[in-house]
């Protein structure tokens, strides 16, 4: 009986009972511990979003793990919840060893526009959780582009906290202007602010509610842009100006209004101000159009949408991409504007380096 056990296990006779059950044994299949930790990860998760939000989980990791399709209940019984048309993706990660610390961020110039220059003067100290992730999957972030919002979400398993940062602006208002050379080096430790808890409630999801927008911002942006530039066609500014009467101008300005209010954007972001003022004005712009305007005050109309209502709503995109993409980002400027009541800008007697800037020019000048 052992002898046919034993050729049945492709062993030779000769090998023991205890060879021929760890032979059998090593065919088992096994989850590693990152595969656990994983399964712990999205179940925290999903605990911790709405329970109308769907997380669809990618199947081989290649840096993106799930994204989250937001829904809303459209009743007060909350039986029945539509779809939004909006999304971010996420790089979910859990660990059960999470390295809090403490980063000192300093006033800076606008990264946007040039090198980082710090005044070292002026800083804020905040609260992180450290995470060290793949440069691949920070150029697998760059690659999808700026419109498509993936958010790191780190998962500390032994608290069951959950922490987010927004890669995409990450990458372009830390990493790059700190790091420009990230490339060569096989990680980057990304700090996560800890002020970005995850919690089931209304006020810590305003973020993530933005991030799920960001696709259609950016649509608008373009459609405001493409408007202006055609207003500024029917006030004679632009070459190539087809001919044209009050008429038709009215009836252009009346599609453009009603397009951009029509535009889902203007739900959701209730908390920056400037998204308000253009909503008031483009319904304005609307109600004086149906209220009817006198051939007199039409030349005078094109002009106040020109230089008013569409300029703001086209420094909507600047505004955009200066401020609201350094928005919970681990710097003085995101913690004044993403909390305010608890982004104390302290100062010390350090020299800044734009006042070392000052002096040097001076002694130059000089």
């Amino acid at each position: 009986m052992e002898q046919r056990q034993c050729y049945a296990a492709g062993l030779s006779p000769e090998k023991t009972k205890s060879d021929i059950k760890y032979s059998i044994m090593r065919t088992v299949k096994r989850r590693s511990l990152n595969q656990v930790k994983e399964e712990i990860s999205y179940r925290i998760l999903r605990q911790k979003l709405p329970e109308a939000w769907v997380m669809h989980e990618y199947g081989p990791d290649y840096g993106i793990d799930c994204v989250v399709e937001l829904f809303d209940y459209v009743d007060d019984t909350k039986e029945v919840a539509e779809t939004l048309g909006e999304q971010f993706f996420v790089q979910l990660k859990g660990s059960d060893s999470v390295q809090y610390a403490e980063r000192r961020a300093y006033s800076r110039g606008n990264v946007a526009k040039g090198l980082l220059l710090e005044d070292t003067s002026e800083f804020v100290d905040i609260d992180v959780a450290n995470f060290q992730l793949d440069v691949s999957d920070l150029l697998t972030v760059e690659q999808l582009g700026t419109a498509v919002p993936v958010l790191l979400i780190l998962i500390d398993i032994q608290t069951e906290r959950a922490f987010f940062v927004c890669l995409n602006d990450y990458l372009e208002k830390v990493i790059l202007p700190e790091d420009p050379a990230f490339e060569s080096k096989g990680s980057k430790l990304i700090q996560i602010p800890v002020q970005n808890e995850i919690l089931p409630r209304e006020i810590n999801l305003v973020a993530l509610r933005a991030y799920g927008k960001r696709a259609k911002m950016y649509g608008a942006f373009t459609k405001f842009a493409f408007q202006q530039k055609e207003i500024q066609r029917a006030r004679g500014l632009v070459r190539a100006n087809p001919d044209t009467s009050k008429d038709k101008d009215i009836d252009m300005l009346k599609v453009f209004a009603e397009s951009s209010l029509r535009q889902d954007i203007w739900r959701g972001h209730d908390f920056w101000e400037p998204m308000a003022w253009s909503f008031r004005e483009l319904e304005d712009v609307l109600a004086a159009i149906k209220g009817g305007l006198q051939p007199a005050e039409i030349e005078a109309f094109k002009q106040y949408c020109d230089l008013h209502v569409w300029y703001r709503l086209c420094n909507l995109a600047n505004m955009y991409e200066e401020l609201v993409r350094e928005w919970f980002l681990p710097t003085v400027l995101a913690q004044l504007a993403s909390y305010p009541d608890q982004g104390n800008l302290q100062k010390s007697n350090a020299i800044s380096s734009f006042n070392k800037d000052a002096m040097c020019y001076t002694r130059c000048a000089g």
